[in-house]
């Protein structure tokens, strides 16, 4: 068994990397949403028209959860809810206008992290690691939509 005060395991370090990120990105300054609402609203954005148990599936989110959540967005204008137009039982889900200053400030504040996680490397390493990254998380997904976990 590895010595855990040694241990450099991929996990451990996503995960330990994964829980400053998410400190650092509550604690600073940012938009007026929470962090969920943030997820949300930018899954919704870069997929207009998407339903809501897609955008649970998409968030890993129970339905019932992105049900709460898309209320209260919906209540405070910025989202809206429209029935598709292939199956009017479901409905497909949009940003409004009021949303757009939104969606600005959370990818101004996430671009501002991420600058500052990555400010020790060089830009070759950069876009090494964000490469890596991109292989990795696309052969997870892709393990998961086979069914193998």
């Amino acid at each position: 068994m590895p010595n855990s005060s040694k241990d450099h395991s991929f996990v451990f370090q996503i995960g330990d990397l994964f829980r400053l990120l998410r400190a650092t990105f509550d604690a600073e300054d940012g938009p007026d949403v929470t962090r969920a609402q943030a997820k949300m609203l930018i899954a919704v954005w870069r997929t207009p028209g998407i339903n809501q148990q897609a955008l649970a599936q998409r968030l890993d989110i129970a339905t019932m959860s992105v049900c709460r959540q898309i209320d209260t967005l919906e209540e405070r204008g910025m989202l809206e809810r429209r029935a598709s137009q292939t199956d009017r039982r479901v409905k497909c889900l949009y940003v409004t206008e009021k949303t757009a200053p939104i969606i600005s400030s959370v990818m101004d504040h996430i671009h501002e992290v991420s600058e500052m996680y990555l400010a020790p490397l060089s830009g070759e390493e950069r876009s090494t690691l964000l490469n890596l990254l991109d292989r990795i998380i696309t052969d997870a997904s892709n393990r998961k939509a086979g069914g193998k976990q």
